[in-house]
C-alpha cells in the first residue's frame, strides 16, 4: 500500500506544485522585464540629448552607475548603428545586434523567455531614440537575469521540501498508521496460526475486521476445529484400544499359566509368556502415546539437575558403571514428569542395548546467545553409552514410532520409548538429538548417545 498510495501522492504534488512554480517564474520574469522597460525608457530620453548635442558625460556618468548596481550592459547607437556609448561587460554580440535592429525599427521588445534556473541567459530590452517619428537611434539594456534565476530556485526548493515533508508525515502519519489498523486483523491471525502450529490447540482466530478477513478468521477457525477434533479422536481410538486389550491380555497370560497345573511342560509356555508380556508393555506405551498432546503442557521452571541426579540414583543399581556429570543447580523451562519420563526410557535403552557398558549422564547449560537471537540458551542433558552403537543409517530413524535398530530386533521393548520421549520434549518446547558417543575423530562405533535439548529459564 505504500508502494501504491506514495507514487499517486508524489504524482498528486507534482501537479499542483508545477503549475504554481511556473506560475511564479512567469510573474518573476515579467516584473524584472517590465522594470527594465522603465529603465530603457529613462536611458531612450537621456540618450536623445547626448546624439544630438554629442555631449554624453552626463548618460555616461547615469549608464555607468547603472551597469555597476544592476550589472549587465547598455547599449547606445545612433539611426547609422554607429556605438555611443557602451556601458557594461556583458554583450553579446548576435542578440545584442538584433534588439539593436529591431529598436531602430520601432517594433516593441518582445516578452522574453522564462527564467528558469538551469537556463542562463540574458534579458534584452530595446527602444528607440527620437521624437515623434523621427529616429535618431537606439537604446539596449542587456540585463542579467541571476536575481530571477536565483529566486525561481529558492521557491523550487522551499516546494521541494514541503513536498517531501508532506510525503513523510503522510506516509508515516497516515498510511503507516492506515496500513496497521488494515492488517491488525492478519498480523492477529498469523500469531494465532503461530500458536496454533505450536501445539495449542485452544488457539482461535478473532473474527473481526473486514469481510473478508472475517470469513476468512472464520474458516481457519472451522479448520482448527477439525484438526482439534481429528486428533482427539485418534487420541481416543488409541486410548480405547489399548484399554481394551489390556484385560483380554491379563486373562490370557492367567489361562497360559494355569496350563503348567495342567501338565504342560513350562519350557514351551515360556515363550508364549513373553510374547504376552511383550504384547502388554506395547499396548500401555500405546495408552502413554495416546496421552501426549491431550492436555495443553504450561513448562515451568525446573531444577534439571537436580531431577537427573534422582532418577540416576533410582537406576544406579543396574549400571555396572555410572557416571552423572551436573552442576549443582541448572534451570529450564520443562515439567517434573517430562524429565523424569525421558530419564527413566534413556536409561531404560542404555541398560537393554548396551549391558555391562559405561554410561555418561552430562547436564550443562549451553552458551547464552547462540543462535545470534539474545534468547537465554538451552540445557542439555546427554546420555551416553559404549555400546556397540547403532549403524549410520538407522541414527536419523531414532525416535520414530515402532522403530527397532537392525542390530536390536530381539531386544525386549516395544520401540515407543524414544517416540514419547520426542512428543514430550516437543510438548515443552524441546527437542530430541541422537548421535554417536563419541568424539570426532575417533572410533565411529563407540557406543551412542542421547540429548534432550530444553529452553533455559
Amino acid at each position: 500500500m505504500l508502494v501504491i498510495a506514495l507514487p499517486l501522492l508524489t504524482m498528486l504534488l507534482l501537479a499542483l506544485m508545477v503549475p504554481l512554480l511556473a506560475a511564479y517564474a512567469a510573474d518573476r520574469t515579467q516584473d524584472q522585464f517590465v522594470g527594465r522597460l522603465g529603465d530603457v525608457a529613462r536611458f531612450a530620453v537621456l540618450a536623445e540629448d547626448a546624439i544630438e548635442t554629442d555631449e554624453t558625460a552626463t548618460l555616461s556618468s547615469e549608464l555607468r552607475r547603472y551597469t555597476e548596481v544592476y550589472g549587465g550592459s547598455v547599449i547606445v547607437v545612433d539611426a547609422n548603428r554607429k556605438p555611443v556609448l557602451v556601458a557594461g561587460e556583458r554583450v553579446d554580440g548576435a542578440a545584442a545586434e538584433a534588439a539593436v535592429t529591431r529598436a531602430l525599427t520601432g517594433a516593441t521588445t518582445e516578452a522574453p523567455d522564462t527564467a528558469w534556473p538551469w537556463r542562463r541567459h540574458d534579458m534584452l530590452v530595446g527602444s528607440p531614440v527620437g521624437r515623434d517619428a523621427q529616429v535618431l537611434g537606439a537604446v539596449v539594456v542587456v540585463a542579467p537575469t541571476d536575481s530571477a534565476r536565483a529566486d525561481v530556485a529558492l521557491r523550487l526548493g522551499l516546494m521541494a521540501a514541503v513536498a517531501l515533508a508532506t510525503l513523510l508525515l503522510t506516509a508515516y502519519g497516515v498510511i503507516r498508521p492506515l496500513v496497521g489498523w488494515v492488517l491488525r486483523p492478519v498480523h492477529a491471525l498469523d500469531r494465532t496460526a503461530t500458536r496454533l502450529s505450536s501445539g495449542d490447540m485452544t488457539a482461535r482466530a478473532s473474527e473481526t475486521g473486514p469481510s473478508e478477513l472475517r470469513d476468512l478468521a472464520r474458516s481457519f477457525n472451522d479448520m482448527a476445529d477439525s484438526v482439534e477434533a481429528s486428533q482427539a479422536q485418534q487420541r481416543e481410538l488409541v486410548a480405547d484400544a489399548a484399554h481394551q486389550l489390556g484385560n483380554p491380555l491379563t486373562a490370557l497370560r492367567l489361562r497360559v499359566e494355569n496350563l503348567a497345573s495342567d501338565g504342560v511342560d513350562h519350557d514351551d509356555l515360556e515363550p508364549v509368556l513373553d510374547e504376552t508380556d511383550r504384547l502388554s508393555a506395547t499396548v500401555e506405551s500405546l495408552l502413554h502415546l495416546s496421552q501426549v498432546g491431550a492436555i495443553q503442557v504450561r513448562p515451568e521452571p525446573v531444577d534439571v539437575a537436580a531431577l537427573v541426579r534422582h532418577r540416576c540414583q533410582m537406576w544406579a543399581p543396574v549400571f555396572a558403571d555410572l557416571e552423572v556429570s551436573s552442576p549443582p543447580s541448572v534451570m529450564a523451562l520443562a515439567s517434573a514428569e517430562v524429565i523424569d519420563t525421558a530419564m527413566d526410557a534413556l536409561l531404560d535403552n542404555a541398560a537393554k542395548f548396551a549391558p555391562g557398558s559405561p554410561v555418561s549422564v552430562t547436564v550443562e547449560r549451553a552458551a547464552q546467545d547462540t543462535t545470534g537471537e539474545g534468547g537465554p540458551g538451552t540445557v542439555r542433558v546427554r546420555v551416553a553409552d559404549r555400546g556397540p552403537g547403532l549403524h549410520p543409517d538407522d541414527v536419523a530413524k531414532v525416535g520414530a514410532r515402532f522403530f527397532r535398530g537392525r542390530a536390536h530386533q530381539n531386544v525386549p521393548g516395544t520401540g515407543l520409548g524414544l517416540a514419547i520421549v520426542r512428543a514430550r520434549l516437543a510438548d515443552c518446547g524441546g527437542e530430541l538429538e541422537v548421535g554417536p558417543a563419541s568424539s570426532p575423530g575417533a572410533d565411529p562405533t563407540g557406543g551412542l548417545a542421547v540429548t534432550l535439548v530444553l529452553p533455559a529459564a
